[in-house]
């Protein structure tokens, strides 16, 4: 479900203008004075939102962040995203997303940082994570297939991370192989996908993600899409186009398994 917050930003995008005070509680079910608090809150987080006596709000840009209320404004999904949980710096968003797992949260919940401290990669590796660079998410799955099913998750992750930066790069080389996605040899983007359940039915799973945008670590191979293709994609933006995809195909793997 959207916070409050999160909805005030949908309608102010979707509205394109100005929108009352009133027309805002009106929609939201909550009274003027919350909206005017949610306005000032959202200002504070980095939100261009211009207000007019007798006008009133209007949305004029949103920071480039996979915050909780930038993507819910932006995201076109049903499943994916329903849950959207942000942090500055967190150490592993995988580790949290398996946490919420365990606690019973729904499928489709997201897991967003912008920065962590214990990023986890391939075979117990770090993956870097420095704050404002790149993109740091897990989504929280429930598939209920059998546990050596989970090779199907990592190839969904893996084809939605590439078709997302094929969007804003489109000429770009990339590559998929089973270790991430790779453009001229150099590694840019991984996915970690871990289970809990048993051999016989996976009780949830994560497909944890990373994508190096404008920064990749001092190891070679690697390298990010500002290096590689001389354009920086909006993070908030990729994140979106990037759970659209993941959602789109695997809902469509979702029902090939339920068809047999």
């Amino acid at each position: 479900m959207y916070s409050t917050a999160s909805e005030t930003v949908r309608y102010l995008r979707e509205s394109r203008g100005f929108v009352s005070g009133e027309e805002i509680a009106g929609k939201l079910g909550i009274t003027r004075a919350a909206v005017w608090k949610h306005i000032g809150s959202l200002r504070e987080r980095g939100f261009g939102i211009t207000s007019v006596t007798n006008r009133g709000y209007r949305l004029d840009s949103v920071p480039d962040l996979p915050s909780e209320e930038v993507l819910h404004s932006l995201l076109g999904t049903t499943l994916i995203g329903s849950v959207i949980e942000y942090h500055p710096v967190i150490p592993s968003t995988n580790t949290r997303a398996m946490s919420l797992g365990h606690q019973g949260y729904p499928e489709g919940t997201v897991v967003t940082a912008d920065s962590q401290t214990a990023g986890k990669a391939r075979d117990g590796g770090i993956w870097a994570s420095p704050p404002g660079k790149n993109l740091y998410l897990s989504v929280l799955l429930k598939p209920g297939v059998a546990a050596d099913m989970l090779f199907k998750l990592h190839g969904i992750a893996l084809g939605a991370l590439r078709e997302s930066v094929g969007a804003y790069c489109p000429d770009l080389p990339l590559e998929i192989l089973d270790t991430g996605l790779y453009c001229r040899g150099n590694k840019i983007g991984g996915v970690l996908c871990e289970a809990c359940g048993e051999i016989g039915r996976i009780h949830h799973a994560v497909a944890g993600i990373g994508l190096n945008v404008t920064h990749h670590p001092e190891s070679a191979p690697a390298s990010s899409i500002t290096e590689l293709s001389g354009t920086t994609p909006s993070r908030a933006e990729l994140t979106v186009t990037l759970l659209e995809a993941l959602e789109r195909h695997y809902l469509k793997w979702m029902r090939s398994v339920e068809n047999g």
